[in-house]
């Protein structure tokens, strides 16, 4: 279940404003209560998600209130809308169905489907066959998102990572840039090497996290589409897999990108675009490394559930970069 969040009262007058609106144009049935369930970490004071309550349905309010100059909102709500009507048919994959955008562009409604995240279950699930069905049922979506239009091919570009790496190794405690120095060099390196190789290039989600998908009963629901747009498949496939972290294991089931074998050959039993394992595992790879060190900057304090996963990163890389 959601954790519900507080609204202030500014947030909760403006919520009351949206629901007036939504109701007045879509609803028969009043709205009996409403959850805020979501608050960006970013964007603390701008975005957030509230659940609708009425008799029969639940709907989820996104709101953004910087939107109606960005035009973020209606985006998302138009692509949402071209999405719902390429996944028609498909019996495994969908997306959520859009229900309203308001006018102003402040919010959009869609349905709101009360059944756990994939990162719910990867998270916290004892079951390692659940899980790994988890990452089966996100390559098969994936991979039928991926298909949407003809893929093209583009040269692999390393410099966003190595220059992020290179730049965090300079901001974390020197006990810190002593260990991750050879992990960083190894990145240089295989970076210069892979530079200018062709990959896949596809429409792709852009913030593939397990947060952003629904495990459904028989279908799988993608959700917040603001950040889609053309690039390297091997993105949007890191940032799931990357969650793979929160698994307990040993070592000698971890492979060289540092994600459990058993769940990375999941994911691509049902996905199967034909990727370039090397950039892949080197993305993960650094994924995993630049996440570790963003969590070891002197300027950051981190919560006990960052604590948590700075360890389970490091330990990870040390698995990791133990392989070739």
């Amino acid at each position: 279940m959601a954790e519900i969040l507080p609204l202030s009262p500014e947030e909760d007058t403006h919520v009351k404003a949206y629901i007036r609106e939504f109701c007045d144009t879509c609803l028969q049935a009043p709205v009996t209560g409403y959850d805020c369930i979501y608050r960006s970490h970013a964007f603390a004071d701008t975005r957030s998600v509230v659940v609708l309550h009425t008799p029969s349905q639940a709907f989820a309010l996104k709101i953004d209130t910087t939107s109606p100059t960005t035009d973020r909102l209606k985006s998302e709500f138009e692509l949402l809308s071209a999405l719902h009507q390429y996944f028609d048919g498909n019996e495994t994959s969908r997306v959520v169905r859009p229900v309203y955008l308001s006018p102003g562009g402040s919010f959009l409604v869609t349905e709101y489907i009360d059944r756990p995240t994939a990162v719910d279950l990867i998270y916290n699930s004892a079951d390692d066959k659940q899980v790994a069905q988890v990452y089966r049922r996100a390559g098969s979506w994936l991979h039928d998102l991926h298909a949407r239009y003809p893929p093209t091919r583009y040269a692999f570009k390393p410099r966003w990572m190595t220059d992020s790496l290179s730049e965090l190794i300079q901001a974390v405690p020197r006990d810190i840039a002593h260990q991750s120095r050879a992990m960083v060099e190894n990145m240089l390196a295989e970076g210069a090497r892979l530079k200018g190789i062709e990959d896949l290039r596809v429409f792709s989600h852009g913030d593939f996290h397990g947060q952003n998908l629904i495990v459904g009963q028989g279908k799988t629901i993608g959700l917040d589409f603001t950040e889609a747009r053309d690039k390297l498949a091997v993105y949007d496939i890191v940032d799931f897999l990357k969650a793979d972290i929160f698994r307990q294991t040993h070592a000698s089931d971890v492979d060289r990108s540092g994600i459990l074998t058993r769940n990375k050959d999941m994911f691509f039993r049902l996905y199967r675009h034909p990727i370039n394992v090397e950039i892949l595992d080197y993305c993960i790879r650094g994924r995993l490394l630049k996440d570790w060190l963003a969590l070891w900057r002197t300027d950051h304090d981190c919560s006990a559930f960052e604590k948590d996963r700075r360890n389970r990163l490091g330990d990870r890389l040390q698995v990791s970069f133990r392989h070739p």
